[in-house]
């Protein structure tokens, strides 16, 4: 009976691990879930970084509040957008000519693609809200998030 139960527990050990092995590395709809991403971190990245282009114009950047501006730019995939923000695409250099990790990037990048979504999707509705309105979605998921950690027991 022993061996029984240990042959049995060896055989699920292995197919887990062959399972493990075998499952895809990311869900199909990882490249555009925007979610899978930190976007506070992005928004402090694409703020203290990018906004001195995205704010103006700056070598034909695209501005970060108007929405059609980003229209066929958020309809790519987020994994395309995040590779042209590491590598450069058209006249924005690699990384904005910041030095900045991928991690960076990727969040900032998934970060304005959020808003610009966001933006769009106001844009449409008969009545959009202020701009300023729009971006209190972002500010209430940081505040949500630090009261999230500041209720844990860790941080008394």
């Amino acid at each position: 009976m022993r061996d029984r139960k240990g042959v049995l527990g060896a055989l699920v050990a292995v197919m887990m691990v062959v399972a493990i092995q075998t499952a895809p590395a990311e869900p199909p709809s990882y490249a555009d879930a925007t979610r899978a991403y930190n976007l506070a971190h992005g928004r402090i990245v694409f703020t203290e970084n990018c906004l001195r282009c995205h704010g103006c114009g700056r070598r034909g950047a695209p501005l970060v509040d108007d929405a059609d501006d980003w229209q066929g730019r958020v309809e790519q995939p987020l994994d395309t957008l995040i590779r042209h923000a590491i590598d450069g695409h058209g006249r924005m250099p690699p990384r904005g000519d910041r030095d900045l990790s991928d991690q960076d990037v990727a969040a900032a990048v998934a970060f304005v693609v959020d808003r610009a979504r966001t933006l769009a999707a106001g844009a449409g509705a008969s009545s959009s809200p202020p701009a300023d309105a729009q971006s209190n979605g972002h500010d209430r998921a940081v505040v949500r998030m630090f009261m999230l950690l500041l209720g844990k027991e860790r941080w008394r």
